[in-house]
């Protein structure tokens, strides 16, 4: 679906995909040349589909496949399309040891109800994967990508990710978020090492003053107002924040006890999420001296300096 002059919206929905919004796949096109932002999952049908739109474009070849971040809904396609294509792979300096070495203790990047036992052969093939798309080029904050007589500039977002990025089109003024802006709602933010959210306010300032007149997110529709957008995310982590604050200080002591009064009503499948979420903004906390922490997951135990 050509949503611009220069920018397509591929599918890239996955039949066993678990999620209210499939991750975007978006092609740029400019003067015969194409840059893929993410991949996709690495599922035949979908992988063929997006294959058979871009060849389709007449007179078009894709040049390079940048990815936002690692996680496997956006990266596990990345191999299988360089391979039939011949494109390079792209993504930045900061991401690709999860890429080559992936952690046995990394936080899940899907939910996988119990039982779902197709699913989970999946998603450990999709993960597998994820492992082949080793990069060709590493990319740094300012980068420029050439396609065509158009320019992508890269701009480092670390938050959900370490390595995570987003592309500005300079000639059209919108960005490619990946996961750092969703079209609706609001994006996991892990502790350290696989995250950080106090890395993460500060790309959501760096997205809020980049000018952007359209977000292309990695999940969700086209958002037309970006810098309301952004100031909506600042605002709700900072209220999440202010809400943790007063908790630890009418005496909740450990992650547990957090979860079970912030997030009374979410899924028990979901709890591993937003167990991360309390941890990533207790460890903001922590970087900012105003408490200490000890002990993992929800048996975390918080103390206020």
């Amino acid at each position: 679906m050509q949503i611009s002059d220069r920018v397509h919206l591929i599918p890239a929905e996955a039949s066993l995909y678990t999620g209210p919004f499939p991750p975007n796949v978006w092609l740029v096109v400019d003067s015969g040349e194409a840059v893929l932002v993410d991949s996709g999952f690495a599922e035949e049908q979908a992988i063929a589909a997006r294959l058979n739109y871009i060849g389709g474009l007449d007179g078009v070849r894709l040049k390079e496949i940048v990815l936002t971040h690692h996680h496997f809904d956006h990266s596990s396609g990345a191999d299988t399309i360089r391979r039939s294509t011949g494109a390079t792979l792209a993504l930045h300096e900061d991401e690709e040891d999860f890429i080559k070495n992936p952690r046995d203790d990394a936080p899940d990047d899907m939910v996988i109800p119990d039982g779902e036992k197709e699913l989970a052969e999946a998603a450990k093939g999709w993960r597998e994967e994820a492992r082949k798309a080793i990069p060709n080029r590493l990319l740094r904050d300012g980068d420029a990508i050439g396609v065509g007589s158009a320019t992508l500039r890269v701009m480092h977002t670390p938050g959900h990710t370490l390595g995570s990025l987003c592309l500005y089109l300079d000639e059209e003024d919108a960005v490619f978020t990946g996961d750092t802006v969703l079209g609706r709602g609001t994006v996991a933010i892990n502790p350290p090492p696989y995250g950080n959210m106090g890395s993460y306010l500060e790309s959501l300032t760096k997205l809020e003053a980049s000018g952007a007149e359209l977000i292309c997110p990695g999940h969700g529709p086209t958002v037309e107002e970006p810098a309301q957008k952004v100031r909506e995310l600042i605002a709700h982590r900072h209220d999440r924040e202010t809400q943790i604050v007063e908790r630890v200080q009418a005496g909740r002591n450990t992650v547990g006890q957090l979860l079970k009064d912030i997030y009374p009503e979410v899924d028990r499948r979901l709890h591993s999420f937003a167990t991360s979420q309390l941890l990533a903004h207790l460890h903001k906390l922590q970087d900012e001296n105003l408490l200490e922490l000890s002990g993992k997951g929800r048996e975390t135990a918080i103390a206020l300096k």
